[in-house]
Order: C-alpha cells, then structure tokens, then sequence
C-alpha cells in the first residue's frame, strides 16, 4: 500500500493534473482490491488529500494488526506479468476443450472474400428476396441507421438502409450466390 501510494504521488506531481475527480478515479481505479479498496467504494473520497489521509491511516492500522500477531507482512515485488490472468485464460480454455487460445490476426491481415459472380435472373433482385420460400433461406441483417456505403442517397432492400444498391450489396450477393450453387434457385435463373 505505502509502494502504491509512493508512486501514484510521484506520478501526481510529475504530470501535474488539474482535475482532482480524475485524480481520485485514477487512484481508486489502480488500486488491488482489498479492505482499504473496499472503504474507498463505500465512502467515495472528495480529494486526492483525503484519500493519503485514510492510507495512512490505513497503513498505520495494519501495521499494529501485522505486529501484534508477530508476523511480519513479505514484501512483494511489482510483478511485470500477469500470471493470474494466464491461469484464468488457461482454465477457461481447458474448460471448453480448445487447444489453442484465440490469436488476434494482425491489423490489416483481414481476408476478405472475392465478390461472387453475378447471376442473371428472371425477376428483380427486390422481388426476388420478397418472394417467401427464397426470403426464409436468406439471414437478414440487423436493421440500422447508419450509411452502408459511398452513396448517401442509394436504398438496398436487403439492409433496409443507405448507402448502396440492392445489385450492389455483397452480403445478399453472397447469399444468393450460395443458394444458386446449392440447385435452390435454378427455377429463377
């Protein structure tokens, strides 16, 4: 606790910050949970003075408790691992029988799939996707608000929004074209 509060007063007066409520956040968002975590939710501090006044309050209780039961508290080196949370990540992953942890592809590594070939249909794409049997096959994407695409003023059907047209979308395209591989739309083409 002392090695905490040493170094976080040290980083308060290195950067110099203005904001006492960001202050009082950051120290209580650092802290290891604990009694003393525990006081500091129950009666939120003000002041950044207020929370060095009950730490060393704290601090000073905690060393009576520490002699009086004769032991002496190990100290314990900063630690620049997190091995609590390589054991959690371990048994979480042996819980559910995964061999290898999730890997994180690089930024920009995305694959992305070639667009599938354009059919030629006897209806429109529109009603095409109107029609029941062909409309229950297809997984309809979630509706929102925001711009699909490069044009502002262009409707697709499928999305129910902006930003590009029906005979544009790639993800009916891909759809559609799963279904024309699988013989389901061959009465259409």
């Amino acid at each position: 606790m002392k090695d905490y509060l040493n170094r976080f007063r040290i980083q308060v007066v290195r950067l110099k910050p203005t904001d006492e409520a960001m202050i009082v956040h950051a120290f209580v968002k650092g802290m290891l949970p604990g009694p003393f975590s525990e006081s500091l939710l129950r009666v939120y501090p003000k002041t950044f003075t207020e929370i060095r006044r009950r730490a060393l309050a704290y601090i000073v209780a905690d060393d009576r408790v520490t002699r009086k039961q004769g032991l002496v508290a190990p100290v314990r080196p900063r630690a620049t691992t997190r091995p609590q949370s390589v054991r959690v990540h371990k048994e979480a992953v042996e819980k559910k029988g995964v061999e290898k942890p999730y890997e994180r592809a690089p930024r920009g590594a995305h694959t992305r799939r070639d667009p599938p070939p354009k059919h030629n249909f006897r209806v429109e794409l529109k009603e095409l996707i109107a029609i029941p049997n062909i409309a229950a096959k297809l997984k309809v994407p979630a509706k929102t608000h925001r711009k699909m695409g490069p044009n502002k003023n262009a409707w697709c059907e499928f999305h129910q929004a902006n930003g590009h047209q029906i005979r544009n979308c790639l993800a009916l395209a891909h759809q559609i074209d799963e279904l024309v591989k699988s013989g389901f739309l061959k009465d259409y083409l």
